[in-house]
């Protein structure tokens, strides 16, 4: 009986403690979620109107290129960075850095700019445009 007593105040106690855990994370309302960006399969030639050097309105120049099935960018004279389509007209660096081509390929808008190597030194989410 002695036993069966202790054994219930026991599982009471471990009730208790997650039962307290529980409210204090719901207090908690933060939500994370690590999602990778939806990939948008593209060819060569659909990135073809893409290819060219934009300058962009701060002077520098962004340029896009391809090699066989990959894409990239390059700020200046700065390292080449791969870019994958997110959409028909729109793309991710591995950093961050969206990019969104309007215009039939003749703006482009860039949002987390300074994740790109070479980038002015600017303030987290820098939006940037150009025009070719």
């Amino acid at each position: 009986m002695k036993k069966t007593l202790s054994s219930i105040a026991a599982a009471a106690l471990v009730m208790t403690s997650l039962a307290s855990m529980g409210a204090a994370h719901a207090e908690d309302s933060s939500v994370h979620i690590n999602a990778k960006p939806t990939r948008h399969y593209m060819t060569p030639g659909d990135f073809a109107e893409f290819k060219n050097t934009y300058e962009l309105t701060n002077g520098q120049m962004l340029q896009f290129t391809q090699n066989g099935n990959h894409f990239y960018t390059q700020l200046d004279n700065g390292e080449r960075v791969r870019i994958f389509a997110s959409s028909p007209t729109e793309f991710v660096t591995e950093a961050g850095t969206r990019i969104k081509f309007t215009d039939e390929g003749d703006t482009v808008g860039l949002s987390n700019f300074e994740k790109l190597p070479m980038a002015a030194k600017l303030p987290a989410n820098t939006i940037m445009m150009a025009r070719r």
